[in-house]
């Protein structure tokens, strides 16, 4: 399991830093300590707060950059400030 590093919301170090920016580095460090290889993953579930849409298409971009094949599903759950814990 792997996280973002937490900041204070649209103030912090990392308020211009774009969603699929931050989201690459979780998830390869997540399939470098899983073992597995990316190609037999077949869903990605992220939770963020205050993306539009719940950033589908912000995960989906992350998850091509981190190696994880176009056959894998996504999903994105915004329960405000729980959901990224």
């Amino acid at each position: 399991m792997a996280r973002t590093a937490m900041t204070k919301a649209k103030k912090g170090a990392q308020k211009d830093t774009p969603l699929e920016s931050m989201l690459k580095p979780v998830l390869q460090a997540t399939i470098k300590q899983s073992g597995i290889d990316a190609k037999e993953i077949e869903e990605v579930v992220i939770g963020n707060v205050l993306s539009v849409g719940c950033a589908a298409s912000l995960i989906r971009m992350a998850m091509f950059m981190a190696g994880i094949p176009e056959t894998a599903t996504c999903q994105g759950i915004n329960r405000m400030c729980s959901s990224g814990l």
